[in-house]
Order: C-alpha cells, then structure tokens, then sequence
C-alpha cells in the first residue's frame, strides 16, 4: 500500500505555519472587503430601521385627518339601564330626554299539545306527511274570509320526521321566512326575526296521519296550530324625544337623532325621563395628537444617532452609520422644517403647531402641551385641522388638445401634515422611494463584495497550493543534495 511522505519544512524550515503566515500577510485586502461588507450592511440595517419609524410616521399623520380625530363624540346615559347612547362622528353636541312608554316585542305562537308527539322523544318519527306553510307578515297576500290566501313558505315534512327534524327544516327557511321555531316541553314556539305588530299564519295539507287523530286534513293543526289563525302580540317601541312621541319597530333606534343609536333596554317611570348627553371627545383628538409627536422624536431621535459624528478627536471615535448621508440629513433639515412652518387657515390666531401647543426646540424635539391644544380645539376646531390637512385649487390660463383656451385647475395640498406624508411618502415608496433604490444599490454592492471575496479566497487558496508545492520542491532537492553530499564522503574515506 503507497502512502505519500511529506518532508515539507525538514530541510528548509519552511512549514505549513510558516506558509500560513506568508498567506496570512498577503490577506490584507480580504479584511478591506470584510469591513466594507461590514459597513454596508450596517447602512443596509440602518436605513431598514429609518424606513420602519418613517412609516408609523405616516401612519401617525395620517389618523390626524381621519374624521374621528377630530369629530368623535362622548354620549352619556343618566340611566343606562332604562336608555343606552352611542354616538358617531355625525352626532351635534346637545341634551335630550327621552321617556319610554313601551318596548318593541315579537309576535310569538306556541303551539298546543301534538297529539303525535304524545308519549314520545323529540327524536321519534310523528308519522305525518305533507306540507307545512308558514306565512309572515311580508308574504302574507289579501285576506279572505279573514285568512291570507297567497305567499308563504312551503315545508315538505316526511312519514319519518320527527319533532326535532320538523323544527330543524323550519330553521333552515328562517333566514328567509324570518320565523324561528325552538322545542319547549314537546311543543313549537314560533318567532318572527322582526318586532312591532305583526303576523304569523300557519296552514298546511295533512296527507298521512298517525293513528285516528281527527285533525286529519291540516298540518297546522297536526303540529298544534290553528289553521289560517293570524297569530299576532308583537308591539312596537313607542318612545319620546324631547316630548316629541315617535314608534319604531325595534329597540335599537337609527333614526331618531341624527349621529345617534338609541337602544331601548328598559320602560321608563311616567315624567321622569332619562337624560342622554353628547359632547365632544378631545381625549381623542389629544392622543392622535400626542401620538403623532412621540413617533416624530423617535424618528428624530434615532436619525440623530445615525448621523451622529461621535468625537473626532478620540482614538477609539465611535459614529453613526449613516455619518455624512447627504440623503439622510435632508430628510431631518425637511422634517425640522415642516414642524416650524405656517398654513393660511383663515384664522392668524392658529397657523403653526406652536400655536395649538406643539412646540420644538433648538434640537429638533417636540413636545406638546394638551392644555393649549384643549383651547385651540374649543375655540377654532376647523383652523385646528386646516393647519394639517388642507388643498388649495388654483386655476391658470391654458390651451387643450386642440389648442382652444381653457382653464387648467390645479389642487395642491399645503396642509403640514400632508406635506410631511408627502416627504416621508419620497423615501419609503416601496417602487420609488429612496429606501428601496438605497437597498436596490446595497444588495448590489453586497453582491459585488461577496462575489470579490470568493474569488480572492481562491486565488488564496492556489497561492498557498503554489507555495506548499514549490516548498516541498525545495525540501526534497536538499535532501536529495544531502544524501548525495553523504555519499561523496563515504567514497572519499574508502580511498585512504
């Protein structure tokens, strides 16, 4: 068996350390690449984190134009029990009394005993077959002879059927029907979906029946309902308003108070009304607001850091990633702008964040002060939010397609919180931003960089290929040099 004998080193000196060393001193541009991808990356990441906060910036300005912000409505119940009140961004800040007299109900029929369901399971087959017609008030055609005589809803019921089965295929319709059934104590309930004062006809053909009930001949009656009776009891909500007395069938009430949901819970005691309030929610106005300013110095804040310089003059300077990004620092120079500059809301009193209690310093920070945006918003609530969101139209002299004047109308958006969306929108756009072509210029960098340092390995590798075998070379030419000087000797010692 061969094996292979390495005299790398044994002669010269020059071993596998040795050559590692040689390599390792020829390495110096491998570790320029390394730190640049190093570098690079870091941009990469930090420009990823600035993207993040620029996006819950512009989430953040965006909620101050959202009608809520500034429209939200607070309602108040003196007895919730009795009235409860909710309120949308349509509702007028005011009082009302609100007295009810009556509760909108169902019309509900109960069957009487099934005298196939006698001594039986709601699982057992009641050995009826034909058809069950169920009537509601929408479907309920001209009565004669005091009956409804069209419409309906026709149920097939099988010689099979059970009670549970009967109620099951009168629920599969109900969305339909609007009637639901339910099982109490061998009996039907029937309920219509739809309150106030309306009707319910049951009628039906008995086909088969059970035994020798003498109901044959009406379904209806099989299953313990008066054929082509009008069940009805179902009642309306009668309620006033500020002494104005209006019905409605149904206790959650839509139409009643512009902006406002009434929901009925409870009869109220004659002359004594309950009281509901409306007015209007700053809190939410000043969270959106405070908000807003929170997410503007943590973007600020975190910019700063990248463009942080550290300290030239120290050995062991530390700077930010993104030191000297002239990309980066107008975005802060445009941001710090923004936040001191002015609108024409038509009200001088409040035309800048200042004036509604956002105030910036000289590093940029911001801070708010609630107490003078609470003033701001009770007295000038429109200036308040033109001062943010607000388009201008201007129009200009032109000419069209076929060279004939016109009037070219132009909308631009001055408010500050548009344009701050609109300078955030240049550089986290997902296709056009400066982000995205910012990492479209790193990811290829990286790509170079990557593709530079595994050629070099490379030729690194051969390089150290090269020397163990030029070494080896020379290793086992001094040997061989030795061997034959060894020999010379033994031959000239012979002769004497």
């Amino acid at each position: 068996m061969a094996s292979s004998i390495s005299f790398l080193g044994s002669y010269s000196g020059i071993d596998s350390a040795t050559i590692d060393s040689m390599i390792q001193a020829e390495s110096g541009k491998l570790v320029q690449y390394t730190n640049k991808q190093t570098s690079i990356t870091a941009e990469k990441n930090a420009w990823k984190d600035i993207n993040t906060r620029l996006d819950s910036l512009f989430t953040k300005l965006g909620a101050l134009g959202e009608a809520k912000t500034f429209l939200s409505k607070i309602a108040t119940s003196s007895d919730a029990t009795k009235v409860a009140i909710t309120a949308n961004t349509d509702a007028a800040a005011s009082n009302y009394a609100v007295e009810v007299k009556q509760l909108a109900t169902s019309t509900q029929a109960t069957s009487g005993v099934i005298s196939s369901a006698d001594g039986k399971t709601i699982k057992d087959s009641l050995g009826l077959s034909g058809t069950f017609t169920i009537i509601n008030q929408e479907n309920a055609g001209p009565e004669v002879d005091g009956k409804p005589t069209t419409g309906g809803f026709k149920i097939e019921i099988l010689k099979e059927d059970s009670l549970k089965d009967i109620v099951g295929k009168i629920n599969e319709v109900s969305k339909e029907s609007g009637i639901q059934a339910k099982i109490v104590d061998n009996r039907i309930v029937m309920t219509d979906s739809k309150m106030g004062a309306r009707t319910i006809t049951f009628d039906g053909d008995l086909t088969v029946e059970d035994g020798s009930d003498p109901v044959k001949g009406s379904m209806a009656k099989a299953l313990g309902f008066e054929a082509g009776k009008i069940y009805d009891g179902g009642k309306p909500a009668i309620l006033t308003v500020d002494g104005i007395e209006m019905t409605r069938n149904t206790n959650n009430i839509t139409d009643a108070i512009e902006g406002l949901t009434i929901d009925l819970k409870g009869v109220t005691e004659a002359s004594k009304p309950v009281t509901i309030g409306i007015k209007e929610d700053t809190d939410t106005t000043i969270k959106a607001f405070q908000s807003f300013v929170d997410q503007y110095n943590s973007t600020l804040a975190f910019i700063d850091d990248q463009l942080d310089v550290g300290d030239p003059s120290a050995e062991d300077n530390k700077t930010g990633a993104l030191t000297g990004d002239s990309s980066l620092m107008r975005l802060q120079s445009s941001l710090r702008s923004l936040m001191t500059g002015a609108v024409n809301t038509g009200n001088a009193t409040y035309n800048n964040l200042e004036t509604v209690g956002i105030s910036v310093d000289r590093y940029g920070a911001a801070t708010l002060d609630t107490e003078k945006l609470k003033k701001a918003l009770a007295d000038d609530p429109t200036a308040v939010k033109k001062m943010l969101f607000q388009t201008t139209t201007t129009e200009t002299p032109g000419v069209d397609e076929n060279g004939k004047p016109t009037t070219i109308t132009t909308e631009t958006e001055v408010g500050i919180a548009q344009k701050m969306r609109a300078l955030v929108d240049t550089y986290i756009s997902e296709k056009t931003g400066i982000i995205a072509t910012k990492s479209e210029t790193y990811d290829k960098s990286l790509e170079d960089l990557s593709s530079s340092i595994t050629k070099f390995n490379e030729r690194l590798v051969k390089k150290r290929e090269n020397y163990v075998a030029m070494f080896t070379r020379l290793d086992t030419a001094m040997m061989e040099a030795e061997s034959q000087l060894a020999y010379l000797q033994s031959q000239f010692s012979t002769t004497k």
